[in-house]
């Protein structure tokens, strides 16, 4: 058994602050968070989604703690004795790099120095977190529309994980229609956590964001891709996405991993709790699904020839009144799958399509969750988990 190695303790470790009952790391993102999480608003179930949404979130390029960031406000309040300015003199690339690594606000900053930072400014790729325009006196939204519309693109991460958003629809469609214009690469979009009945509709504009290699989306709505003609939904460059508390439809679903993410690697689903959705996977691309904290009745591996790793945690089933219906883990085609689990008995029914040798060939580790004194649960018209474990014994995780 692989043991889990501890940092020593005179090595500096992230610490964890609680904002309206729920930790987060202490990063830039506690500051946008604590002006727009309300407590008295959030019952347990509301704050544990919240935290299992906001830990999933990939963490921005650039951070207010950085030692650059950290250090140049006293770098500039001490300047060299004879007055010289050496760093406007560097090659362009070197100060673009230089700039690239600032914070949003930071950076914007530079073009106050001369022209030509003005210059070097424009031509990075814009990074822009929320959480580094605090505090923002004219609002967050509304700095967040300037930053937006200042710099001509292309933007190679926007973070926006606690802009108040509901009163602002129309300038969210004008955020996602910026975002397509100028070429944004990442995206994570997160509302304020809300019940799944109050969730926003998210825009159709943002079919629009064809450039993205990274979507991240938090306590929305999607949009039904039915109202809009086929050809206008792509995600061509899509490799990850994420879907955090988001309210779908089942069809939506397939029809962007079937048809519409051609290069999708990674999908994430977290907080899928109210409105229970099958996932079906039809992908040639995808290597890594995981699904958290959710309610799904099914998810359906029908074919996955790349796949490699299904990860499961806190997944069940439909809830129907004091009782919890089995998830079913079915899979029909995933040859290079070497990851399956955490698998729980009577909380999941493994369905393997077939026999497993040939099904799934190449599984290295099967995790299963078990309790002492239990009986295995039998699957649904396939594999049970006394059949599954005698044919991958040896790959066999017990927790």
């Amino acid at each position: 058994m692989t043991r889990i190695k501890s940092n020593p303790p005179n090595k500096k470790t992230h610490q964890s602050k609680t904002l309206a009952g729920v930790a987060y790391m202490e990063d830039d993102a506690v500051a946008v968070l604590a002006t727009t999480l309300d407590s008295a608003l959030m019952d347990g179930t509301a704050r544990m989604l919240a935290q299992r949404v906001y830990s999933s979130l990939p963490a921005p390029p650039v951070s207010t703690s950085a030692p650059l960031s950290k250090h140049a406000a006293a770098a500039a309040s001490s300047p060299p004795a004879d007055g010289a300015d050496r760093i406007s003199g560097l090659p362009d690339d070197i100060l673009r790099g230089v700039v690239s690594r600032l914070p949003a606000r930071d950076a914007a900053r530079t073009t106050a120095l001369s022209k030509h930072w003005t210059g070097v400014w424009r031509s990075v790729p814009l990074v822009l977190v929320d959480a580094h325009l605090l505090p923002a006196a004219a609002g967050l939204p509304d700095t967040v529309s300037r930053a937006l519309a200042a710099h001509p693109g292309p933007f190679r991460c926007v973070h926006l994980t606690g802009t108040p958003m509901a009163a602002r629809r129309n300038e969210v469609t004008r955020w996602l229609q910026l975002l397509a214009a100028k070429g944004a690469r990442e995206l994570v979009f997160v509302n304020r956590p809300t019940p799944i009945r109050a969730h926003l509709q998210l825009p159709g504009a943002l079919f629009t964001c064809t450039s993205l290699t990274r979507l991240y989306l938090g306590f929305w709505t999607f949009p039904g891709t039915g109202t809009v003609p086929p050809a206008a939904v792509s995600f061509p460059r899509l490799r990850e996405l994420g879907l955090g508390s988001v309210a779908i439809e089942e069809w939506d679903l397939a029809f962007l991993l079937e048809n519409k993410c051609p290069v999708l690697e990674k999908l994430v689903v977290v907080g899928s709790r109210w409105r229970p959705v099958p996932i079906r996977i039809r992908s040639c691309s995808l290597r890594c699904v995981q699904v958290c904290s959710s309610t799904v009745p099914e998810i359906d591996v029908g074919h996955a020839p790349v796949l490699e790793r299904l990860l499961l945690c806190g997944v069940s089933g439909r809830i129907c009144g004091l009782f919890t219906m089995a998830s079913r883990i079915k899979i029909g085609y995933a040859p290079n799958l070497r990851l399956l689990g955490f698998l729980v008995p009577g909380m999941h029914e493994p369905e393997i399509t077939g026999n497993t040798n040939t099904v799934l060939p190449s599984v290295q580790m099967v995790g299963v969750q078990v309790k002492l004194g239990t009986r295995p649960h039998q699957g649904h018209d396939g594999a049970s988990f006394p059949q599954m474990l005698s044919q991958h014994g040896d790959a066999l995780y017990p927790v």
